[in-house]
């Protein structure tokens, strides 16, 4: 039974990662446009998808089930505990979405990154730690939400959403928010390689099998290289598209290989991707209509 419901537990986990990134990352770039007075169009609107984020992040208090917490961690991990956390998160970045598609102030949006800075953390620890309570990773807040700006610029590429300006910002950010989680992945395992940390060693042993090393490779391949080439080679819409939906498969990979559990953990990628181009293939048809 427990071995059931930790399949269904990494394939939800995988999932929830993939799906809440472009929502997350929207709301940061609604903020941070706000803030720096950046002119991007088009680009808040998984925003509006910020309630769902919030059942969602619910849920993984049920998939906390699956994974008894060291006995410091069990009242801080407990499902109720992880739950809660979760829901309050996704209740005040609904609130901050709503208020941002709405026109909010900078003071607002400069509170709403600043709120962020500061909870990221915790619950980037239970959404991509979860699964691993008590394993370490001092940059998983980062973590979080580079792949969050990366899904969400990528989402507005593959959508075809906003202006020339926008999109070629978009790409940009979308290819260096790959690039940051590439990085931040790999120092943290340079560090506990060079450091000799027994303690945190088998959570990169369990990754670093033939199958997993390939996944780590593709996602590489898929979602750096591949993103860059296609920007570089094909200076239109269609090349930005197809960088676009090379970065989401290629973060969709890095979950995978972080998240582990084999091909639960792919079915799950494969359903936060299908969630996550819903949106795209909805617009696309409506400007099919229209046009």
């Amino acid at each position: 039974m427990r071995d059931a419901l930790m399949l269904v537990a990494t394939a939800y986990r995988t999932l929830f990662l993939i799906a809440a990134a472009p929502v997350i990352g929207s709301i940061l770039l609604l903020a941070i446009a706000r803030v720096t007075g950046a002119a991007w169009h088009g680009i808040g609107g998984p925003a509006r998808h910020a309630p769902i984020l919030t059942f969602g992040a619910g849920l993984l208090g049920l998939a906390q089930l699956a994974t008894p917490a060291p006995d410091h961690l069990v009242a801080w991990m407990s499902p109720w505990a992880v739950a809660l956390r979760g829901g309050l998160g996704g209740v005040l970045l609904t609130l901050a979405a709503r208020r941002l598609r709405g026109g909010a102030s900078v003071t607002f949006a400069a509170i709403v990154l600043a709120g962020y800075a500061v909870s990221v953390t915790v619950l980037a620890g239970d959404w991509m730690l979860g699964h691993v309570p008590g394993h370490p990773v001092s940059a998983v807040g980062m973590m979080l939400s580079v792949a969050a700006v990366g899904g969400a610029a990528a989402t507005t590429l593959v959508s075809g959403s906003g202006d020339v300006r926008t999109r070629g910002d978009m790409a940009l950010l979308a290819v260096a928010a790959a690039l940051g989680l590439g990085y931040l992945a790999f120092m943290d395992f340079l560090i506990v390689w060079f450091g000799n940390l027994p303690a945190r060693v088998p959570f990169y042993i369990d990754r670093g099998t033939p199958a997993a090393s390939v996944l780590a490779l593709a996602a590489v391949v898929v979602g750096i290289a591949a993103p860059i080439a296609l920007l570089t080679l094909m200076r239109h819409l269609t090349g930005q598209r197809l960088a676009g939906a090379a970065v989401l498969v290629g973060l969709a990979l890095f979950d995978v290989w972080w998240i582990g559990g084999g091909p639960a953990a792919l079915i799950g990628a494969a359903a936060g991707l299908i969630v996550v181009a819903a949106g795209p293939l909805r617009q696309a048809r409506r400007e099919g209509a229209h046009g």
